[in-house]
């Protein structure tokens, strides 16, 4: 494939690291724009609104408008709408995911709820545990926004959102409809959102079992970068190959 329509880009550990930009980060993403290609970016993360990850990379000199990113918080809303219609939510996360999914139209409840909801929440306590607990116990479905169990800052590792869903699918026994990379709801939310062909489109990210593997099962081609979570030794351990191995996104020749 040639002159790919559209780049695909995580964010932690591709483009920034906590509140630092990956240096010459924002010189890789110029030079897609410059060669006429797209940008989307595609975060695991969901402590953070769209319109909040746009002001970040506002914040860091880069360019972006809420509508050129796509969260899991957002895909989460949207599929349980599409899913399941505007419903009732009891949510483990951060404010950026409760903004979505009041957008969306879902209504936010500690109980006699239809669905529990769990990202990443670093304010996650014993009693959030047993109310999620309890709505499962009463029949409500498990979804996670994603299940990475580490995110990349600045300073190193912290415990990611598939932390705290192992507590609740240890504690209840049920395995959770998980949303984000590299599952197929969040993919499909982005190519429908935009509506973008798979093969046209190129996948960057810094982790190989999340972002890789997403962009290999919807038929995108993969570039790796070794600015966070995984390194050239765990391409062999994990036996998941991107197409490209970069340094980082400065490294990038669109």
């Amino acid at each position: 494939m040639t002159d790919p329509a559209t780049y695909i880009l995580d964010l932690d550990g591709v483009v920034f690291l906590g509140k630092n930009i990956i240096p010459g980060a924002d010189k890789g993403i110029d030079r897609i724009r410059d060669a006429g290609s797209r940008v989307i970016f595609l975060t695991n993360n969901s402590t953070r609104s769209r319109e909040a990850v746009a002001s970040k990379l506002e914040s860091m000199g880069i360019g972006c408008m809420s509508s050129d990113v796509i969260t899991s918080a957002y895909a989460a809303s949207i599929y349980i709408k599409e899913q399941y219609g505007p419903s009732t939510v009891y949510c483990i996360g951060e404010p950026g995911l409760l903004e979505e999914l009041k957008q969306e139209g879902h209504t936010i409840a500690e109980k006699n709820v239809d669905q529990v909801l769990v990202g990443l929440d670093k304010s996650f306590t014993y009693h959030k545990l047993k109310l999620g607990l309890d709505n499962l116990r009463a029949g409500s479905g498990f979804i996670a926004t994603n299940t990475d169990a580490l995110l990349p800052t600045e300073s190193g590792f912290l415990p990611g959102a598939g932390s705290i869903v192992a507590a609740l699918k240890a504690a209840s026994g049920k395995d959770p409809i998980v949303i984000g990379k590299p599952n197929k709801p969040i993919m499909d939310v982005l190519l429908n959102e935009y509506g973008l062909k798979s093969g046209e489109c190129v996948m960057i990210g810094d982790r190989l079992e999340t972002d890789i593997l997403a962009g290999i099962n919807a038929g995108m081609r993969t570039v790796l970068v070794l600015t966070g979570a995984s390194g050239i030794k765990d391409i062999e351990l994990s036996g998941i190959q991107p197409d490209t191995i970069l340094d980082s996104l400065v490294d990038l020749s669109p």
